[in-house]
């Protein structure tokens, strides 16, 4: 389902980009500003370039996105091991619960295991329960939990 995403995308990748960030200012507006292109052009081209973004596309239209960095992490104290960052997964809000999540979370372990990969993680607000039940039920698993104080 999911491919690499070329400049053609751009907009659909845009428009489902800042259903998402909408989202999140909601939830953190000291961290989030409205906006209308969460992906500029300069940063989405970037992202070409690296091969990181990817698209999920049903009947030739872009449906999702997914985002992610290969971390290798390990030192004195820690195991040595490779890690797939999700960035940034969505679906349309139209198009969600029909299962596209799902087979995107297919795919990106498939491609996790291509790279090497240990562990795939990603981070989830607590007010996001549907997302955090979906991921959970994909044998995503808490492992941590991050805190942060305003000043």
């Amino acid at each position: 389902m999911l491919e690499l995403a070329r400049e053609a995308d751009w907009d659909a990748i845009n428009e489902i980009a800042v259903q998402v960030h909408d989202l999140h200012v909601s939830w953190r507006p000291d961290l989030y500003r409205r906006t209308d292109t969460p992906y500029p052009k300069d940063y989405f081209l970037e992202c070409i370039q690296n091969k990181n973004l990817f698209v999920a596309k049903l009947s030739g239209m872009v449906v999702g996105i997914v985002r992610y960095e290969i971390w290798e992490t390990g030192g004195p104290g820690n195991t040595s091991r490779k890690v797939m960052r999700l960035d940034n997964i969505a679906v349309h809000e139209a198009l969600r619960n029909r299962g596209i999540r799902k087979s995107m979370i297919a795919d990106i372990r498939a491609l996790a295991k291509v790279h090497g990969c240990q562990e795939i993680i990603l981070s989830v607000y607590p007010q996001n329960d549907v997302a955090l039940a979906f991921y959970q039920k994909c044998g995503f698993a808490i492992r941590t939990i991050g805190m942060d104080m305003k000043l």
